[in-house]
Parts: C-alpha cells; structure tokens; sequence
C-alpha cells in the first residue's frame, strides 16, 4: 500500500499486569503502524498478548492491576498516553473503536439494543443534532448491519450470536471512526455466519474508508481482510510484513509463523497430517530467557537460550530469529 498518512503508530510498547503471583508481561516492546484505509492482522495463540495491545491502546486496561510501562502510541501524531481520563472518553468511539471479543457480553442486558447506540451517538455528538436525528441515526445503523429498525426496542438476549455481532459493530461504527479494533469478532459464531460478519466489516470498512486491527488466531482471516500482518509470541512481535511477504512459503520464516501454517488443514493435499506446534504458550510471568520461542523450537541452538535475538529486517519484512543470522535467508526456515 502506497500511503504515507499514518493513522496509528505504536513504538516498543511494554504492558503488564500487577497480580498477587507476580508481575504478568502481557506485552513486551511491540511497534507497528496503520495508513489510512489499511488493515493490520495480529496473529497468535491465546496469551500472545493480542487483546492487551488493542486495551493499550484504548487505554481500556484494568485500572487496579494493569500498566502501560513504557513505549508511544500516536494516533494521527498525537500521543495517546499522555492524554486524561476525559480527553480519551471523548477519543474512544469518535476516533478509535473497538468490536470486543464476546458479544454477549459487551451488550448490556438492561438496555434495548436502540438505546445502547443512542448513547454512544448522544456522547459524542457534537453538531448537536436533536433526539429525533439520532433517533434516525440509530435506525440506519441498525439497517446499514442487516438488522430492521423495528427491532431496537428488543433487548440483547432477543437476539442470535451473529445478530448481537452485528449490533455490537453497529455501536463500533456508529460515529464513524477512523480506527476501528475487531478481537476476533468471529470467535463465538458458526461458519456461516463468521462469513457474513466478516463480509460485511470489509463493505463498512471500504463504505466509511476506515482503518483496521483485526485481532484473529485464524491466519484465514487474515488472508481475507488484511494488508500487514504481525504474528505474535508472548507478547513480542516475532515476524511482521505485507501479507503476501508473510504467505508466501518460499520466503524465509519464523518457526513460530512456519509451525502456525502447518496447523493449517490443506483441502487439496489428501491425508495430510496437521504438524501441531510442541509445548505451550511460557507463562508470562515467569517468560523464559534469550528467544522466549526456544523452549518450543526444534532449530535452536545456545545463543537462543540466554543470549539476545537477531532482527532480520529485508524491507518491510521484520524478523526476530536467530536463525536469520546463521544464513536461514535461503528459503524457509523448518
């Protein structure tokens, strides 16, 4: 994508979480950035430290246990961190929004489902349109989603899974923001609907020229709808580029992103064997030393247990691996 207006910058972005066990390091020196129109895919299995981004960001983190430590997050040059309680209120929703991860519960149960984005335009509204206006505002969002207008005097548990999904972007969107953060909007939907949910954020996307943070573990998902990939592992960024540098198998990769497409099941290889990745996610608050991969990997070697972590960069195509370093350049690494 040849577009230089950024819309987010985020620069080595370190978050935790205070508990009684110990400091939890949900997310470790993470940088990317957003052009206008352009979507980002962060990738990873649960506990990579995905939806603690996107809550940085919102500035949404639990205020008793979580803490932005260090790093920048820019949205259109202005530094979103050193903004007050108020200044990011009135951020939330207009600029940046976000479609959470459950639908039934980012829905409140006490509130019709017209009167929940009613609140989220009259917040925001400051052309000072009259009741009536937002009113009709509500009835075209419910219409723009696939949802008749009639049906916002019903409640949330009126309602099917894909058509609180549905809902819940309509509040997303409803003050058109330039940012717009889906963790994993598909999760709790079936396979047909998952389709539908996702065909019609790419038409509002392009309808509203809208940026994107898809937050997925489903690489199919990615290949759909974004432009940039980012994979994460225990709450670094291990590989990051343009999807097709990330897909395309002939280039040279992490182990990790290698080990996610060979979970992958193939319709045209017959009998294929999905290669599971061996091990689980380290726990964050006890992460292991040098290559936090290691434990894991097949390839590693001294250096990857308690030294520091190569950076192979080939453009916009970022790898943290020491492989890179010992001439894995030639291909794929695996």
């Amino acid at each position: 994508m040849e577009n230089t207006d950024k819309i987010l910058e985020v620069e080595n972005l370190t978050a935790v979480y205070n508990t009684d066990a110990g400091v939890v390091r949900a997310v470790n020196g993470v940088s990317f950035s957003i052009d206008k129109k352009e979507t980002i895919g962060l990738v990873g299995e649960t506990g990579a430290g995905k939806t603690t981004t996107a809550l940085a960001i919102m500035q949404l983190l639990p205020e008793r246990t979580g803490q932005i430590t260090g790093g920048s997050i820019k949205y259109q040059g202005q530094e979103l961190l050193t903004k007050s309680k108020a200044e990011m209120r009135l951020i939330r929703g207009e600029c940046i929004s976000m479609i959470f991860q459950d639908p039934m519960t980012a829905l409140n149960p006490l509130m019709t489902v017209g009167e929940q984005i009613y609140e989220s335009l009259d917040i925001h509204n400051e052309r000072k349109k009259s009741p009536k206006e937002l009113e009709a505002k509500v009835d075209e969002l419910l219409e723009l989603v696939g949802i008749p207008a009639r049906r916002k005097t019903n409640y949330p548990h009126e309602f099917s899974g894909g058509m609180k999904q549905r809902i819940v972007i309509a509040i997303a969107l409803a003050c058109e923001p330039l940012l717009l953060i889906a963790d994993e909007p598909t999760t709790a939907l079936d396979v047909t609907i998952q389709a539908q949910v996702l065909n019609l954020i790419e038409e509002l996307k392009e309808k509203l020229s809208t940026s994107m943070i898809m937050i997925t573990h489903d690489l199919g998902v990615v290949a759909q709808t974004c432009d940039k990939v980012a994979v994460m592992y225990a709450g670094e960024i291990v590989e990051y580029g343009m999807i097709e540098e990330v897909f395309d198998r002939s280039k040279p990769h992490h182990p990790y992103t290698v080990g996610l497409f060979d979970a992958i099941p193939s319709l045209t290889e017959d009998r294929k064997r999905l290669k599971p990745i061996e091990g689980l996610m380290p726990d964050p608050a006890n992460l292991p030393e040098g290559c936090h991969f290691h434990p894991r990997c097949q390839q590693c070697f001294e250096r990857c247990r308690c030294g520091e972590v190569y950076s192979y960069e080939n453009g916009t195509h970022r790898i943290k691996c020491n492989l890179m370093e010992k001439g894995a350049q030639n291909g794929r690494v695996d």
